[in-house]
């Protein structure tokens, strides 16, 4: 059985070359009519029953429907999903040369290759890939006679054919398969992705490495290209030539900005009948006339991101069109929207390789916390059995010293103390002392083991890591206090001010919200411990809280420092939004934190603190409880009101719980 090929799409010249080509080797060729959706007619020979052709050559830029696209993907996805026996083949006949990650790309989408502009020097190197997935032999003496026919035809071409040609429909049409690369040339950019850091990566101002997440516009690659309205089109026809690059000119009326005029839109105007005489000899504002079009003007500090959605959300006639770039000083540049597309891409993977780190970060802080809770757990009910033991062991031994001092008390009364051995005895145990000190010494190990127990249970409810279905009454300043206790080591040395209302119990989590509070009292007491380390953060602090008094005074003169590290905890009733609310208060006199990073204080990863001392997840993590878990909220205030309605420079953070 004959094989058969379709031609698609190609130029009037390649269908020549690759139809005698094919038809040397006795095989079947056609060509798909160009009025005719390439894929709609696929499928309909399928769905009735006619023979497919065994290959598709086609152009990389197929015209469709009126309109011209890269539909390489959707023909290679239609083959691989409807007929995986049927190849294709792509041709980019606007190229003499493609690059490796061009093919690379085509054999991704499905192809099994993508060739260069066919012509009598190549085509025995493109026809062997067409045999080869053919399955035919190859041979030599008929390609060699097909080449000699085509040479002998370009020294006779037929010139009928060539005067009845419409140049401008030929021209339009060539500039349409060209805007179609477009999408082709992004791609490309994955050569920057899939190569080692080549030498031009390294050695250009412009690359990508260089483009930060909210890079501008004004940090890519800008032309400046700029051109009166007196001057002729040959003047900037020339302009053009000299420059391969240049998207567009910058049109000006005596130093007055205009406009632009792109080069699509310049090669489409000298593409009509008589054009190069209309419109090369006289002033560019006559082309100008005719080519005037919405002009996407942007700002210099645009982020890239938001400027390529602004590009692409365009009509499909300007979506390839250049974009007016306005910079700082009122002057006008041209952005080529190829280079704004592939900063735009390098910023997707950019970001998303950032996701994937973050993401692989909170994974290895949540795994370090729940090793961690399984250690303390472990921990904490080790330390239980024996600290319940002294507990309950000091009640049962105040019991025994009392009735044993009863007793001595009784020899005493009956006996006396006029033995010289007893008296002797007495004093050197100081007897007196001995028998008042005793009582709170055992007081003292009941106190410390209660303390003690105290202090394990919370470490048992805080290192629950397992979620619980349901929630559970909760008394708020509990769990305060159950914060305060484990950080009852660095509390020491700052001033507690408690200040209680009595409160309803709310539904929610103990061990999380002891989370949160620990979290929240922990930051208070970084701030604090840090500006007590630094006395001239003191005397700053003291300087601001004067400025605020309205008072002038000489920093010189604040020679005594009287600042105190304090922590104040207020809870109360509140009714905000017709709702009522538990509110808690955790505020303290540091420095407070700045306006401009209040904003992303409650983001993950985001810390103030220096390397090593915080991860970013604190706030995070109690944002998350108290919003997502409890239905409530957590605001931020620095500077903040104080009890008084004084302006207070330091922190305040205020969880607010719903009451069902």
């Amino acid at each position: 059985m004959a094989k058969s090929v379709l031609l698609a799409q190609l130029s009037e010249e390649q269908s020549l070359i690759w139809h005698n080509a094919l038809a040397s080797h006795e095989i079947e060729v056609w060509a798909a009519p160009e009025t005719e959706d390439l894929l709609k007619l696929l499928d309909q020979k399928r769905q009735s029953g006619q023979a497919l052709p065994n290959l598709i050559i086609s152009d990389i830029g197929i015209r469709y429907g009126g309109g011209t696209s890269l539909l390489a993907t959707e023909l290679c996805k239609w083959c691989g999903e409807n007929s995986p026996e049927l190849k294709v083949l792509l041709v980019n006949p606007r190229q003499l040369q493609i690059k490796e990650v061009e093919k690379r790309w085509a054999v991704r989408r499905g192809a099994i290759d993508l060739l260069p502009k066919v012509s009598v020097e190549n085509l025995d190197s493109a026809f062997k890939t067409v045999a080869q997935v053919l399955g035919v032999q190859f041979k030599q003496d008929s390609l060699n006679s097909v080449v000699s026919n085509l040479k002998l035809q370009q020294y006779q071409p037929d010139r009928g054919a060539v005067k009845g040609k419409n140049i401008r429909k030929a021209a339009t049409e060539e500039l349409a398969r060209k805007m179609a690369m477009i999408p082709l040339m992004v791609m490309a950019t994955e050569n920057v992705a899939e190569s080692s850091s080549s030498d031009a990566e390294k050695s250009s101002p412009n690359s990508h490495k260089q483009i930060a997440l909210d890079a501008t516009i004004l940090d890519l690659n800008l032309y400046n290209t700029k051109v009166d309205l007196k001057q002729t089109g040959s003047f900037a026809k020339q302009l053009f030539k000299d420059d391969p690059l240049l998207p567009a000119l910058i049109i000006y009326n005596q130093d007055q900005y205009v406009g632009m005029i792109s080069r699509r839109k310049f090669l489409e105007c000298l593409s009509r009948p008589y054009a190069l005489e209309l419109f090369t000899k006289r002033p560019l504002e006559v082309m100008y006339e005719q080519v005037q079009a919405s002009i996407l003007e942007l700002q210099g500090n645009t982020p890239i991101v938001t400027a390529a959605q602004l590009a692409l959300g365009r009509n499909d006639d300007d979506i390839y069109e250049p974009v007016i770039v306005r910079t700082a000083d009122n002057d006008y540049a041209v952005l080529d929207v190829h280079d704004l597309l592939q900063a735009q891409s390098y910023i997707h993977e950019l970001a998303t390789k950032l996701l994937r780190e973050q993401t692989q970060t909170t994974m290895f802080q949540t795994e370090k916390m729940a090793s961690l809770g399984q250690v303390v757990a472990e921990v904490s009910h080790d330390i239980r059995n024996p600290v319940s033991a002294i507990y309950g062991n000091t009640e049962c031994l105040m019991t025994y010293i009392e009735g044993v001092m009863k007793i001595l008390r009784a020899y005493e009364k009956e006996y006396g103390t006029n033995s010289p051995v007893i008296s002797e005895t007495l004093e050197e145990i100081d007897w007196d002392f001995v028998k008042s000190d005793l009582p709170q010494v055992v007081r003292s190990i009941q106190s410390g083991s209660r303390y003690l127990r105290r202090l394990v249970d919370t470490l048992q409810s805080l290192s629950h890591m397992e979620d619980k279905g349901q929630t559970e009454v909760i008394n708020l300043h509990d769990c305060i206090e159950s914060s305060l206790t484990i950080l009852s080591g660095r509390v020491r040395n700052v001033q507690i001010v408690k200040n209680y209302a009595d409160l309803p119990k709310v539904s929610g989590f103990t061990d999380r919200l002891i989370q949160v509070f620990m979290n929240l009292i922990s930051n208070s007491l970084d701030a604090l411990m840090d500006l007590n380390a630094n006395p001239d953060l003191i005397r700053q602090r003291d300087q601001m809280i004067i400025k605020e008094g309205g008072r002038e005074q000489n920093s010189n003169v604040l020679t005594e420092i009287t600042w105190q590290p304090n922590l104040m905890i207020s809870s109360a009733l509140a009714e905000i939004d017709n709702r009522n609310w538990v509110s808690i208060k955790i505020a303290d006199n540091g420095m407070g934190i700045p306006k401009e990073i209040q904003s992303r204080i409650f983001d993950n990863f985001f810390t103030t603190k220096g390397q090593g001392k915080g991860t970013g997840l604190g706030l995070a993590i109690c944002h998350q409880i108290i919003t997502q878990q409890h239905g409530g909220k957590i605001v931020l205030r620095s500077p903040y009101l104080n009890a008084n309605g004084d302006v207070t420079i330091g922190t305040e953070f205020e969880v607010l719980m719903p009451i069902k």
